[in-house]
């Protein structure tokens, strides 16, 4: 990925929510002495700076998503630079209105704290380059399809989480990284896509649906035949993705295509509703 890893979004962004507190206190003083000029002043650029609090812990999610998604663009409104000018402009409003200082020094601590945001959680890119160019319909139509089916696996992941057996949920893990591994592979040659898409369309819509099946009910029911399924399922997976992603190497198609209607068969035939 082209963007640095900064850390656990939750946590990167909590320090944002403490600093601004005594502006808090002083509004709620100013409220207990009869100094409304306080209250809404402290109180508005308290207002301002959970605002770009809120704002910046949005984006610090958002890139996190990015760095697992590589083959989308990121969003087109830069939520974390539009939390950091608000961070700067709550930082001089405060030295100006609240502390007392003039304009000019105001300004400076606006461009301060704007830097040391940068500096500690930087500022979206414009966008960033598809890790292949898309200038062509047959490129754009290879970027849709590796963004779809990672959207998938970004789906396949979010149903692991909540598996509590751990066997099952590293089975799945295992599995979203073989999937990432084929479009990667994809990514690189294009003219791939053709003879995987009908291997990742069962691939991910089959074991998506049982993924999230399963997620939904077995928490309900004590099950071991439902659990047993499932690790059918996951088995057959693991060990047919593993063969055609080397026979995709190969590419040998004929095997594909029979081993995709086999696999499809055990889907439907151990699949959980």
């Amino acid at each position: 990925m082209n963007m640095p890893a900064r850390g656990k979004p939750r946590a990167k962004g909590t320090l944002l929510f403490l600093l601004p507190i005594p502006l808090l206190i002083g509004a709620l003083i100013g409220l207990g002495t009869g100094r409304l000029d306080v209250v809404l002043i402290d109180g508005g650029i308290f207002a301002l700076f959970m605002a770009a609090a809120d704002l910046t812990r949005r984006g610090l999610r958002a890139e996190h998503a990015q760095q697992v998604l590589r083959f989308t663009r990121l969003q087109r409104i830069p939520l974390k630079t539009i939390g950091g000018v608000l961070t700067g402009v709550a930082t001089g409003l405060a030295a100006w209105l609240s502390v007392g200082q003039g304009p000019a020094l105001s300004l400076v601590y606006a461009t301060v704290a704007l830097i040391g945001f940068h500096l500690v959680y930087g500022l979206e890119p414009l966008g960033r380059a598809r890790p292949f160019a898309t200038d062509d319909e047959r490129t754009r139509k290879v970027a849709a399809a590796l963004e779809e089916a990672e959207r998938k696996l970004i789906d396949l992941d979010r149903a692991a989480k909540t598996i509590a057996n751990p066997e099952l949920k590293i089975r799945l893990q295992r599995i979203g990284s073989q999937g990432r591994s084929i479009l990667n592979q994809i990514a690189d040659r294009p003219t791939d896509l053709f003879r995987a898409r009908k291997f990742l369309s069962v691939y991910l819509d089959g074991v998506q649906q049982v993924a999230d099946g399963y997620a939904r009910t077995h928490r309900l029911a004590d099950s071991r035949e439902l659990e047993q399924n499932f690790r059918n399922v996951l088995v057959t997976v693991e060990q047919v993705f593993d063969e055609q992603h080397q026979r995709l190497l190969k590419t040998d198609v004929m095997d594909l295509d029979i081993q995709i209607e086999v696999l499809k068969k055990q889907l439907e035939r151990e699949g959980i509703q």
